[in-house]
């Protein structure tokens, strides 16, 4: 008895069946241990065990069962191990040798149903082969079955697995059509960070929402990465743009050379438009180097909001370096720096960022003005949810009168039994109206309950200014600052802030935005900050 491992029963044998699914010629896993089994039954083998792996290509051997067959083979549960054909073992040359080696090793001999390997020197020579053909079988339908997907990518067909998010399959035109429900988390995703904002405050707002990624997962990094990476967004078709596997079938997702690659303009419909695309691939690489550098966290408090007045573009973070090693933090205009083409300057962050801060602080954060801000809203509360009323009773009167006129025509219908083209014609525009009647009667009500400036609303605002005058929590004044400004705006000489409250006009009692502006000279003269120390040498 061997001291590595101990045989309780002699001509004891394993079964091994495989199925890939590849070809439909292939025998079933079924068909393949009833071969097998009648095998081991003219040659006085017992059956202790049957292994079969279904799906699963013969070209690795990261196959469950196929495994399990392998590490029972050192335990002495069997002697032989019997397959229907040698490839069901393995298509891969040096799988093959390696496994067989294993077994070997084990005390364990492979046995072939319909090839004979009787271990004689004729034998070996069949059985390399056999091997060489399995190989290359194999690799040959890889090769037609991509020759066939890649004409299928000339025509800019879908080539199976799901759909970027955004996207479903068309089933008879089996092209990329728009899901717009999930086209609208993809804009989102992509302009919030064009406009500076990271990873983590987008997948907080994302899986707080209830939002999911195509695979119905909430949202990581890693597919936010993947997804503002895809070209395919911006209307181009991709297809055999990466190698799947390396030559020794480890996953490795590599490029391909460019001559195999398909990309077709246009092949797609496109829910990104190419500037956004290269911005935000722009800030993908900055944040990268960022990162690289090792350069402590700096906290842009006014990331997304600063708006270039001059081309109208987004101003993103960017940091500078002089000659003595200070760093120095600005927003700067995307199209100057992506284009070229604005010629805008840059402005530093702590200059801009202190400006704000005071300027919120004297427009909405004071007695004055919170007071002022209340009784002008107040009034225009009473004002318009009284207008709002008058015009609900209009269009509810308009909505009874189109209902009657409804009715009277079904009537018609009903008793001469008849249906003109012109009298469906009317139904069909008045059933439009009255639809048009109840979205209009369902946005002003909605509206009337938002016209209210709560005790609740009015004790947040005061917190916040607390929050503001200390600037202990740099993320926390970041968010209210989002709560309170839509866009800061920087021109050649001057800069703007527009608020998200609106006070009601005095002429027309419209509600227009609160903004606020000021010379870009006086601002940096006002805000100036103290001159850095140079760093010891």
């Amino acid at each position: 008895m061997s001291a590595k491992r101990a045989r309780i029963i002699s001509n004891t044998a394993a079964i091994y069946a495989r199925y890939s699914s590849t070809n439909q010629r292939e025998e079933s896993i079924e068909a393949q241990v009833r071969a097998c089994q009648d095998y081991a039954k003219r040659n006085g083998l017992v059956i202790v065990e049957t292994y079969a792996d279904s799906a699963k290509t013969g070209t690795n051997a990261e196959r469950e069962e196929f495994q399990r067959m392998i590490a029972d083979s050192a335990t002495g549960k069997f002697e032989y191990v019997i397959v229907h054909k040698l490839d069901r073992f393995s298509r891969d040359r040096y799988d093959s040798v390696v496994y067989k080696r294993k077994l070997k090793t084990n005390g364990v001999t492979l046995r072939s149903v319909l090839e004979n390997l009787d271990g004689s020197p004729e034998s070996l020579i069949l059985e390399s082969l056999l091997e060489a053909m399995a190989a290359y079988y194999s690799q040959n339908l890889a090769r037609e079955s991509l020759k066939g997907l890649k004409e299928n990518g000339y025509k800019c067909l879908h080539n199976g697995g799901i759909p970027p998010l955004g996207y479903d399959v068309d089933k008879e035109t089996r092209k990329l059509v728009i899901n717009e429900e999930e086209a609208m988390i993809v804009r989102y995703i992509f302009s919030s960070y064009a406009d500076g904002i990271g990873y983590d405050r987008i997948i907080r707002y994302l899986n707080a929402n209830g939002y999911h990624s195509k695979r119905g997962k909430p949202f990581g990094k890693n597919s936010l990465r993947d997804l503002l990476r895809n070209i395919r967004y911006t209307g181009v078709y991709t297809y055999n743009m990466v190698q799947v596997k390396d030559p020794v079938g480890v996953r490795n997702n590599r490029p391909k050379p460019k001559e195999e690659q398909i990309m077709i303009e246009g092949g797609i419909p496109a829910i990104i438009d190419k500037e956004t695309f290269e911005q935000v691939q722009i800030q993908i690489s900055r944040n990268r180097q960022f990162a690289a550098r090792g350069k402590s966290k700096v906290v842009y408090l006014l990331s997304g909001l600063v708006r270039c007045g001059e081309c109208g573009a987004r101003m993103y973070a960017s940091q500078s370096k002089d000659r003595h090693g200070n760093i120095t933090n600005y927003y700067v205009c995307s199209t100057k720096d992506y284009k070229k083409c604005c010629d805008n300057k840059s402005i530093r962050r702590d200059v801009i960022d202190e400006f704000v801060l005071a300027q919120l602080l004297k427009d909405l954060f004071n007695k004055d003005s919170i007071e002022n801000l209340r009784i002008n809203l107040i009034n225009y509360q009473q004002r318009r949810q009284a207008s709002i009323k008058t015009i609900v009773d209009e269009l509810k009167s308009e909505h009874e009168q189109i209902d009657q006129k409804i009715n009277n025509i079904v009537k018609l219908i009903s008793e001469n039994g008849i249906m003109l083209d012109t009298v469906n014609h009317e139904i069909k525009t008045l059933e439009e109206q009255r639809q048009a009647i109840e979205h209009e009667i369902e946005g002003l009500t909605k509206e009337a309950a938002l016209l209210t400036l709560s005790e609740k609303k009015m004790n947040q605002i005061k917190e916040h200014e607390q929050e503001v005058r200390k600037r202990t929590d740099l993320k926390r004044l970041q968010q209210i600052l989002s709560y309170y400004i839509e866009h800061v705006t920087v021109f050649h000489d001057k800069i703007e802030i527009e608020y998200k409250f609106a006070l009601p006009d005095d002429t027309t009692d419209e509600l227009k935005p609160m903004t606020t502006c000021k010379n870009l000279d006086e601002v940096k003269k006002e805000f100036k900050p103290p001159r850095k120390p140079r760093k010891a040498v």
